[in-house]
């Protein structure tokens, strides 16, 4: 079996060198007055198809990024605003959506609680002509410390509140990682990533979207404010792609 991961890490490497974006949300956010820049890059390696402004294409070989720029309004919480673009195979590169980050926040300092919760809540405005949904998204984060190791779970519930699938129910989602934090520089982790469909009528295992992510955090530059995340996804489920490769960079500034 590891052999077998080896040889498909070894080919798609070059293929995916740093979609849908894949990451767990920590407690920490960027203190008051600081601004944080991120680079999004995805890519995927898939047997699916999926509709690109009304054109059905492959998911195998699709690349996507992502600009993002936060903004610590206090100590405790931030707004952003994330541009979405997207890639198949074959096809011009597009921006796909607008997102909001209306409130990414935090209660409480850390280690007062048993677990440390935060809040993070964003508005989804795609192109109509990619989808015709705007959608409302909230993640609970809830992050807990065992020493060196970290434990971090984000519920994530997602409503359509305009569009034609606005009657649609809340669809839910259990993001999740675990981290070792015993180094400043090199911080490795275990991630999960599932989406199981409507509250009303969860998705079995076999028809969720099942991933499991080895990843780390490479911090870099003076103070940490150069961090690099990245990670190998392997899809666990037949509704999930078969492998996607992330690369999250981050620079935070005053």
């Amino acid at each position: 079996m590891l052999k077998k991961i080896i040889v498909i890490l070894t080919l798609a490497l070059p293929l995916f060198t740093s979609a849908q974006f894949f990451k767990v949300y920590p407690y920490m956010t960027p203190e008051a007055g600081e601004k944080e820049l991120v680079y999004w890059f995805s890519a995927i390696n898939s047997d699916h198809q999926y509709s690109f402004f009304g054109k059905n294409v492959d998911r195998n070989g699709l690349m996507a990024h992502s600009l993002e720029l936060e903004y610590g309004l206090s100590n405790k919480w931030t707004a952003g605003l994330y541009l979405d673009f997207e890639q198949p195979a074959g096809e011009q590169l597009k921006h796909i959506k607008t997102k909001a980050l209306m409130f990414h926040g935090r209660f409480w300092e850390k280690g007062e609680r048993p677990v440390d919760l935060g809040l993070y809540v964003e508005y989804i405005l795609p192109k109509k002509e990619y989808k015709d949904a705007e959608q409302i998204e909230i993640k609970i984060i809830m992050e807990k410390d065992y020493g060196f190791h970290t434990v971090v779970l984000n519920p994530t519930f997602e409503k359509n509140i305009a569009g034609p699938d606005v009657d649609e129910g809340v669809e839910f989602a259990l993001n999740g990682g675990w981290y070792l934090k015993k180094s400043l520089t090199f911080q490795p982790g275990i991630e999960f990533y599932t989406k199981w469909g409507e509250l009303a009528e969860m998705a079995p295992f076999n028809e969720s979207k099942t991933y499991i992510f080895p990843a780390i955090d490479i911090i870099m530059g003076k103070h940490g404010r150069l961090i690099w995340h990245t990670g190998a996804g392997f899809g666990l489920s037949d509704p999930a792609d078969n492998f996607v490769f992330k690369s999250i960079l981050s620079i935070g500034f005053f």
